[in-house]
């Protein structure tokens, strides 16, 4: 792979809802969206949106019965369309827990659903992956070439592999090397993975393999400190709304083993992030690794507030990157490692 002298930034996305109180579209999705294309035009990048097609779906199939449901997917696709014109890439992202979500007194019930691809049979799995890659490619320009799982829960791989490259999509970006979420439901362990910007594999982005089918386009580790996870905790005791973010759902929960695995140990590696409660961290990331030259910032346009994005901003200016591209771009350029 041949880096940019000054360094590259690869922004990603995830556009989705939330998954306990989802929300609304209009402050999840479309308003934050909208500052995301502000920004990157002003600065001249490019940028993945991973769009949680099953949240599409959900809405498409509850649209004859709830007009309002109609009109916000509607809204969702004339937005895609128009990040896909002005050159953004358009990744497929799955949360299956979708397909379980029923509509009751017009709140989303996520409560008997099963979170993970591996919880589907084989033909569910490769139903699911077909359907919403459909769904996508109508709505994008260009090829899809890029998948994120939902949660970071890619593995076991090779149940959506064969499939995802029957499709075309030959780039994931759902690994933070060295990361490990301890949760019955969510749980995933990236902690083996190499500290690189990207890698080639075939069965499992954990193992690289020089000539895999697969190219892995890591997101940028940063190690955490527990002093940051006891701030955000008292943050959420004493009701501080400092730079709250756009969204207006209400994220789940996680297992209260991860709750005192972050509190109480010394210290845990965390995703590089543009979100409101993690872009704080970027100034460390950058005193941290002053080599890097290729940095993945991701975030989700429901936790981004304006502070953070102009965190974001001062950290592009501060690495010294020469532009911000897709994950699909940058992968293009890692097919010889």
């Amino acid at each position: 792979m041949t880096e940019n002298p000054k360094g590259t930034l690869i922004l990603s996305t995830d556009y989705e809802l939330f998954f306990h109180r989802s929300g609304t579209v209009q402050r999840c999705l479309l308003e934050p969206a909208e500052r995301l294309l502000d920004f990157t035009a002003r600065q001249g990048m490019k940028m993945t949106f991973f769009v949680d097609t099953g949240m599409l779906r959900s809405l498409d199939r509850h649209a004859a019965e709830h007009r309002e449901l109609a009109r916000e997917a509607e809204a969702i696709r004339t937005q895609l369309r128009r990040i896909s014109a002005a050159g953004h890439e358009l990744g497929l992202h799955i949360h299956p827990h979708w397909e379980d979500t029923r509509l009751s007194s017009g709140e989303w019930d996520f409560s008997a659903t099963r979170y993970r691809l591996d919880m589907f049979s084989e033909e569910e799995v490769v139903n699911l992956l077909e359907t919403n890659f459909a769904l996508l490619q109508a709505l994008s320009d260009d090829p899809v070439v890029s998948y994120r799982a939902g949660g970071f829960c890619i593995e076991p791989f090779e149940r959506i592999g064969p499939t995802l490259a029957r499709l075309g999509i030959t780039v994931d970006s759902s690994v933070v090397p060295g990361t490990r979420l301890n949760d019955p439901q969510k749980g995933f362990d990236a902690s083996a993975a190499p500290d690189e910007p990207c890698w080639r594999f075939d069965d499992s982005p954990r193992h690289p393999a020089p000539d895999g089918a697969f190219c892995e386009v890591a997101i940028t580790p940063l190690t955490v400190g527990r002093f940051y996870f006891w701030g955000r905790l008292l943050n959420r005791l004493t009701g501080s709304r400092g730079g709250e973010h756009f969204g207006d759902g209400v994220s789940k929960a996680i297992g209260r083993t991860e709750v005192v695995r972050r509190l109480l140990g010394q210290s845990r590696v965390s995703e590089l992030s543009m979100d409101d409660a993690k872009s704080q961290l970027l100034p460390h990331a950058l005193a941290a690794a002053p080599a890097r030259r290729a940095w993945h910032v991701m975030g989700h346009p429901k936790l981004l507030s304006e502070r953070s994005l102009q965190r974001l901003e001062d950290f592009a200016t501060a690495a010294d990157v020469a532009d911000g591209v897709t994950v699909g771009a940058f992968a293009s350029h890692c097919q010889g490692t």
